[in-house]
């Protein structure tokens, strides 16, 4: 049997503690008495009370099954009962070097499960999920859409069938299902603008359509790039990718009252951000291809969005931003994506003319 343990009772749901010792007998039963006046306070065989983890600078607690339990004085009494793995966490938090490490390698793995295990998540999950759900996906973002940005378009029928006839033919070209990839038309307060949506249907406002009216091959480039996303499954995976984060970061400030909304919101965000500029670039080089297997050049697309440029006030006008407006802006600066299609266009002109010089 081991010594009598100094410290206090803490009687189950009550404000109430006295002064006690505890003390472990051969068959691991603790016996619990107070000691001003010599009465027996508790008995639990074992198994019917739990040791608490040590940790440093704190007392080792002993809490029985109604909630009741015995603190003791000495911080550093530690129960030979409980066993090395309540003791692993004061063993850890006692090294200097352990908790360097830790310091160290928590950020790293952080970053890693946030910048490559997330993404890495995205584009394997979205393989296999049901074409019902982009279906589905898409439909209530067209839903959303309509209510809060959109109207029904206001061109001409006309004018929205030539498009969509030319839609149909450049699909055919490049040996795309034009069914797959439908377009429609909205007018609303988004100005000039290009989406696709989830489900593959290209979305156009009539500002773009004025905005590219004598250029119809920038509004196929603009178009080309909006099924980029849909062929990388942008959209999709964006879902998966916000779903996770969000729950990395309920899990790691969840219990932090008032910053957690706050961190939850400004950090989900700002990594989604990250995400779209990656996605971006993504979907222009699928755009400067698909142009080049058109007979196109890549200078459709830098046409397109010097026109987009000019027409959103609020477009980065160059490529050396700040560091912090980049990393908070969704797209690539718009004269960073003008220069890299203006050099596929001079690297397919060069090579156009190697052919023709052979």
């Amino acid at each position: 049997m081991t010594a009598a343990v100094a410290g206090q009772y803490q009687f189950a749901d009550r404000a109430l503690a006295v002064a006690a010792e505890a003390l472990l007998d051969d068959t691991g039963a603790i016996h619990v008495n107070r000691t001003d006046v010599q009465q027996g306070l508790k008995y639990a065989a074992a198994g019917q009370f739990v040791v608490e983890s040590a940790v440093p600078g704190l007392p080792q607690e002993v809490v029985f099954e109604d909630n009741a339990r015995f603190i003791p004085a000495d911080v550093h009494w530690r129960w030979l009962a409980a066993g090395r793995r309540q003791c692993i966490p004061e063993w850890l938090e006692s090294r200097w070097l352990v908790v360097l490490v830790a310091a160290l390698a928590v950020p790293l793995c952080l970053w890693w499960v946030t910048f490559r295990g997330i993404p890495a998540l995205a584009q394997t999950t979205v393989k296999w999920l049901p074409a019902q759900v982009s279906q589905q996906v898409g439909q209530h973002t067209l839903q959303v859409l309509d209510s809060l940005h959109f109207e029904p378009s206001s061109l001409p029928l006309p004018q929205q069938q030539q498009l969509r006839v030319h839609w149909q033919q450049v699909l055919e070209r490049l040996q795309l299902e034009p069914a797959q990839y439908p377009l429609i038309f909205r007018t609303g307060d988004m100005g000039a603008n290009a989406f696709a949506l989830p489900d593959s249907t290209v979305l156009v406002t009539d500002q773009m359509v004025d905005l590219t009216a004598s250029d119809v091959d920038a509004l196929t480039a603009v178009m080309l790039h909006e099924i980029g996303h849909v062929e990388y499954q942008h959209g999709m995976q964006l879902m998966v990718r916000s779903a996770a984060t969000s729950v990395l970061f309920g899990l790691l400030f969840g219990d932090i009252e008032g910053s957690s909304e706050l961190l939850l919101g400004a950090g989900t965000g700002l990594l989604e951000n990250a995400f779209s500029r990656e996605m971006e670039r993504q979907a222009d080089d699928f755009a400067i291809v698909r142009l080049q297997q058109l007979g196109r050049s890549p200078l459709d697309f830098a046409r397109a969005m010097r026109l987009l440029m000019a027409s959103h006030s609020g477009a980065p006008l160059s490529t050396d931003q700040p560091g912090w407006q980049q990393y908070l802006s969704s797209h690539p600066a718009t004269l960073e994506r003008i220069e890299a299609a203006e050099q596929a266009g001079a690297a397919a002109d060069a090579a156009a003319s190697c052919i023709n010089c052979d």
